[in-house]
């Protein structure tokens, strides 16, 4: 990422600039009832990137555990990404539940420049915690296992 680019919360970030890890986690308890079951059709609601909100894509998994809402320095220097959403105690170094305000080291690379980034939590919600396969609205490769979505941004379709 450059330094210049945009970083607030009111931005979407841009694929060409993600370091995506397509993993799914193995250490999260699976959900046992989520709303959206593992093969569910979806549109997606979040604006987290471009090419995002009203995607059409599948569920990937959905896990029974809280989901995060960071503020963190890259650890290459560039400008503080704020609200950046959303991690899970996975993301974490301490493999942790946490609180607002508590600060964490993040251990995923979910962005470049976010493993060993410093972060502060600005916002803890229940899950479940929803990774998704989508078809960017704007082009471009299907993305796989996207980590992560809450309920409310999601839609059966």
């Amino acid at each position: 990422m450059s330094s210049s680019m945009d970083m607030s919360s009111s931005s979407s970030m841009n694929m060409s600039s993600m370091k995506m890890d397509e993993s799914l986690p193995t250490n999260l308890k699976t959900a046992e009832n989520p709303k959206y079951p593992v093969g569910s059709a979806i549109t997606l609601e979040a604006d987290h990137m471009t090419g995002m909100k009203g995607a059409e894509g599948t569920v990937a998994a959905a896990y029974d555990t809280k989901l995060y809402e960071v503020t963190y320095q890259p650890t290459n220097g560039g400008k503080k990404v704020t609200g950046h959403k959303w991690l899970t105690k996975d993301d974490f170094k301490d493999m942790k539940d946490h609180k607002k305000g508590d600060k964490v080291t993040l251990e995923s690379e979910h962005m470049a420049n976010m493993k060993g980034a410093k972060a502060t939590i600005t916002k803890v919600v229940d899950g479940p915690a929803y990774a998704v396969n989508y078809q960017p609205t704007n082009g471009g490769d299907m993305v796989k296992n996207h980590k992560y979505l809450v309920e409310s941004e999601i839609k059966a379709r």
